[in-house]
């Protein structure tokens, strides 16, 4: 009896000790800002109470749930790692949450169960995914940059070798920007591309892009669209530049090429694009130099082609971004030169026309 006495009071600090480690690990988890999602099974066991503000769900509504019941089908393969990973959310309120996973095998009240630790990303992916915009967006129009002109027209080449189908490229370039600038100021200047800018999203489809990749010079590449189509999205374009009642009037020259038949490269489409957008600008300048007697206004002379040709035998320019413009640029700065020459040869167009 006396030995029976002895051995159940000596359980009793046992058992005392083991509820106040309980009440320590649960102190502790739910005083930690960590969420904590024990699961067992099919269903969630235990969760602390940082599960239940990130989550918006409340307890008793988690513990009905499976785990993957948070996440959304196609982030729900990394989390059967046990090694840390990186899974997107959806709360309660249908609100994106990013989160890193340590997903851990533990036994838990004396059961095999899986303990999903989690730290909250979302707001350094807000900023990562605001920054990757920026690298590609222009500060001014909203619209892409040089650099997302590239990495779009790569794509577009890769995908046409892949289903042999065309694209094409405009390029637009606003007319009398300077002009602009000096009669109105820069104010007037900055707004009237922005005024380009939402007329070309107005007639971009979701899979077009419109990009600005220097001064007053714009390009939309056009998916799955061939030569005709491309021009009448260009006459489009025009037309509703000149009929936009705001002052100052505005117009724009635009070339088009089409992929592959106008070249292979982003080189040669740019190069050929830029061709037919300058030969139209001259075509309107001709048009406005020329006196009705049919005499040139503004003769030039022969000496200045010289000049103009020296002004334009540069390396290669930087663009507006900053961007050494690698492929497109070397093709815009030869067009560029023979543009001048042609303007030189006869034709009365100032250098600064544009």
């Amino acid at each position: 009896m006396f030995m029976r006495a002895t051995k159940r009071a000596g359980e009793v600090p046992k058992i005392k000790t083991f509820r106040e480690s309980e009440a320590c690990f649960h102190f502790l988890v739910e005083t930690i800002a960590t969420p904590i999602f024990i699961s067992r099974g099919e269903r969630l066991h235990y969760v602390n109470h940082a599960a239940e503000v990130l989550t918006g769900y409340t307890r008793k509504e988690l513990l009905s749930m499976n785990f993957w019941d948070l996440i959304p089908p196609d982030s729900r393969e990394p989390v059967e790692l046990a090694s840390p990973c990186e899974v997107r959310i959806l709360t309660k309120n249908h609100k994106e949450r990013w989160l890193d996973i340590t997903a851990t095998p533990v036994d838990f009240d004396g059961e095999q169960s899986r303990l999903f630790s989690a730290f909250d990303l979302t707001e350094r992916k807000q900023a990562e995914s605001q920054a990757r915009l920026l690298a590609i967006t222009d500060p001014l129009t909203g619209l892409g940059n040089y650099r997302r002109l590239l990495d779009v027209l790569h794509a577009e080449i890769e995908r046409s070798g892949r289903t042999g189908r065309p694209f094409a490229v405009l390029l637009l370039d606003l007319d009398g920007l300077k002009k602009i600038n000096d009669c109105y100021g820069h104010l007037s200047g900055s707004r009237a591309l922005c005024r380009v800018g939402d007329v070309l999203r107005l007639f971009c489809r979701t899979i077009d892009t419109a990009a600005r990749y220097g001064g007053d010079e714009f390009a939309v590449v056009l998916p799955e669209t061939g030569a005709a189509a491309a021009g009448l999205v260009a006459s489009r374009i025009r037309n509703r530049l000149a009929t936009d009642s705001e002052q100052p009037p505005l117009s724009a020259s635009i070339g088009v090429a089409a992929y592959p038949q106008d070249g292979e490269t982003i080189e040669a489409l740019l190069q050929t694009a830029d061709r037919e957008l300058y030969g139209m600008k001259s075509h309107v300048a001709v048009s406005h130099m020329i006196s009705p007697a049919g005499q040139l206004l503004v003769p030039v002379a022969a000496e200045q082609c010289t000049a103009v040709d020296a002004e334009e035998t540069p390396n290669v320019r930087h663009n507006q971004n900053g961007d050494h413009p690698d492929q497109g640029a070397h093709a815009l700065a030869r067009s560029r030169a023979v543009r001048k020459r042609v303007q030189c040869s006869g034709l009365g167009i100032s250098q600064g026309s544009r």
